[in-house]
C-alpha cells in the first residue's frame, strides 16, 4: 500500500538516558579498555588482557546498539507512517510495529503532543507526536491524519493550538 506520509521519530527522547550521554559513556568505556590493554605490563602470568578485550568488544557492541537505535546509520528505523488504510508507528530496531487499522477507528482526538485513536472494541491507541523529528514533520503528520480521517468519515477532535513565533 502506498504511503501518504512517512516521518522520522526521535527514539532517544523517551529513554531515561539521552543519546549524547550514552555515546559519551560508551566512548569512555572504549578508551578505558584500550588504556588497560596498552598500559599493563606484558607478562606470561598476566591473563587479565582477555578480560579487557571482552570489555572492549562488549563496549563496541553497545556502541553499535545505540547507533542503530538512535541514528539512521542503518536506515530509518523509527518512523510514523500514514497510509490510506493504516497508521503505523515503529520506534526502533528492536521494538515491534504498532499498526492501527483505520476501518476499526471510531474517532481521532488530536492535540499538539499526541493523536488518540478510539477503536471499535472500546480500546484506545495513542501515537506520541512529540517524538516526530521536526515541526514540519508534525504538521505533515497532522495534515495526513486529517486527510485519511476525512476519507474514512472518522470524526476528528482537534484541540491543538498553533504556536506563536517570537
Amino acid at each position: 500500500m502506498k504511503s501518504l506520509a512517512r516521518v522520522g521519530l526521535r527514539p532517544s527522547r523517551d529513554h531515561k538516558i539521552s543519546f549524547g550521554v550514552q555515546l559519551g559513556l560508551v566512548l569512555l568505556w572504549m578508551a578505558y579498555g584500550l588504556f588497560m590493554i596498552f598500559t599493563e605490563p606484558d607478562s606470561s602470568t598476566n591473563d587479565r588482557h582477555f578480560i579487557h578485550y571482552v570489555f572492549l568488544i562488549l563496549a563496541l557492541g553497545y556502541l553499535l546498539f545505540i547507533l542503530a537505535q538512535n541514528t539512521s546509520l542503518f536506515g530509518q528505523q523509527s518512523y510514523l507512517e500514514i497510509t490510506p488504510a493504516y497508521v503505523v508507528e515503529k520506534r526502533g530496531h528492536f521494538k515491534k510495529k504498532i499498526a492501527i487499522h483505520l476501518q476499526d477507528v471510531t474517532g481521532i482526538s488530536l492535540n499538539n503532543t499526541q493523536a488518540r485513536f478510539a477503536m471499535r472494541d472500546g480500546s484506545r491507541c495513542l501515537v506520541n507526536l512529540r517524538l516526530v523529528s521536526t515541526r514540519k514533520g508534525q504538521q505533515l503528520a497532522k495534515t495526513k491524519l486529517l486527510e485519511v480521517a476525512d476519507r474514512h468519515a472518522i470524526p476528528v477532535t482537534d484541540t491543538s493550538t498553533t504556536p506563536t513565533r517570537r
